[in-house]
């Protein structure tokens, strides 16, 4: 029992001075704290690799061009060689072929990248913008490809006939110079094909700059495709010259290879020019979505989780339908909330608006994002700035 007579023993205090706090050593350990507090925003991010980003991003791309092409192989199929439609007529034949493979191939590369991320709402509103867009491209260029191509062939073959009757070609000699001649004639008239489907991509996301970029990507890969296309041929004849049981599927398969990577190649050529030519973008580092890139081609970008958004941000029920607003301005790209109740919260602390640098951290409820711009200086990815 406690005496009440005697003092209550008080326990050992720390007693910090002003002499301590002017010590040698404290500014040291005041830095050190500091670092120590960014390396543990680096490991809570635990972000992807910027590689793996760029690298998924090219084979959703890929993935929808082989899609489309595969698609467009099975249509073009059943429209001119199960039903016979248009064979007595080259104009319709190539508009129809052209506007095939540029409506399946586009539309494809256009949905991918929204399929991939997951919000299925968001599909249709993409659909409803890229399918007119390459419906009415693959129109308009397919009636230019059929010029050009009937005229180049007819040159062609012209020049052929003249060079090899003087020359006393023989069969072979004649089968040889057409066919080195048309590697670039189809491929140029190809390109048009991927030039379609890029303006079903561009036009789906309703930014010049991604127009310009998908064009040039579809053009890309839909002249390498046609370049190569009289490549995927297989041997249907026998020794002695005849023609073999296996000509019909030997022709069917140079079509299906063919067409498949003409699709594939305008898919990565698209998603190669565009992670080339992107210069700001931001990484998913956590929550639903983690691993996805998106490429900040707009001025003025909204984010939420709303399908009308332009980055739909989904699952993760504390974001709003729009959380915030990216602006990019010349040189410099600030973030403002949708919401002054809501601040948006960048590297931990809450504002009304923010000026972005590379590696900053913006959370939305469990999700997080890194801003990233291709010219940055910065090397600590979400590191705390001076």
């Amino acid at each position: 029992m406690t005496d009440p007579t005697q003092p209550i023993p008080q326990p050992d205090r720390i007693v910090i001075s002003s002499d301590d706090l002017a010590a040698p050593g404290v500014d040291e350990r005041v830095r050190a704290m500091a670092d120590a507090q960014k390396v543990a925003l680096v490991r809570e991010v635990g972000a992807p690799t910027k590689s793996s980003g760029t690298l998924r991003a090219i084979l959703v791309l890929t993935l929808g061009g082989l899609v489309g092409g595969l698609l467009a192989f099975l249509v073009q199929r059943v429209l001119f060689s199960a039903l016979g439609l248009w064979t007595d007529n080259s104009l319709l034949t190539n508009m129809g072929f052209t506007f095939v493979l540029a409506l399946f191939i586009g539309v494809c590369v256009a949905l991918a990248e929204v399929i991939a991320s997951g919000s299925w709402s968001k599909v249709w509103m993409v659909a409803a913008v890229a399918i007119p867009s390459a419906i009415l491209a693959a129109l308009v260029i397919g009636f230019i490809t059929h010029l050009y191509y009937s005229a180049a062939t007819d040159w062609l073959y012209t020049s052929a006939f003249e060079q090899g009757t003087a020359g006393n070609w023989s069969d072979d000699e004649f089968t040889s110079y057409i066919t080195l001649r048309l590697h670039p004639i189809r491929g140029f008239a190809w390109l048009m094909v991927g030039i379609s489907a890029g303006i079903a991509c561009g036009v789906a996301a309703r930014s010049w700059k991604k127009l310009g970029l998908a064009v040039l990507g579809g053009a890309i890969g839909g002249f390498v495709g046609g370049f190569l296309f009289d490549f995927f041929s297989f041997g249907d004849e026998s020794f002695d010259g005849q023609s073999t049981f296996f000509a019909p599927f030997s022709e069917f398969l140079a079509q299906l290879i063919g067409i498949c990577v003409l699709g594939v190649l305008i898919g990565l050529a698209m998603g190669i020019v565009e992670q080339a030519g992107k210069s700001r973008w931001i990484e998913i580092v956590s929550g639903g979505l983690a691993g996805k890139q998106f490429i900040l081609y707009k001025s003025s970008i909204t984010l939420g989780s709303a399908p009308s958004a332009d980055i739909t941000l989904i699952k993760d029920s504390q974001i709003p339908p729009v959380a915030a607003v990216m602006r990019t301005k010349g040189q410099r790209c600030q973030i403002d909330s949708a919401d002054l109740n809501a601040p948006v919260v960048v590297n931990g602390t809450a504002a009304a608006s923010v000026a972005l640098a590379d590696g900053d951290i913006v959370t939305f409820g469990s999700t997080q994002l890194r801003f990233r711009e291709k010219n940055s200086q910065e090397k600590v990815p979400g590191a705390l700035r001076s």
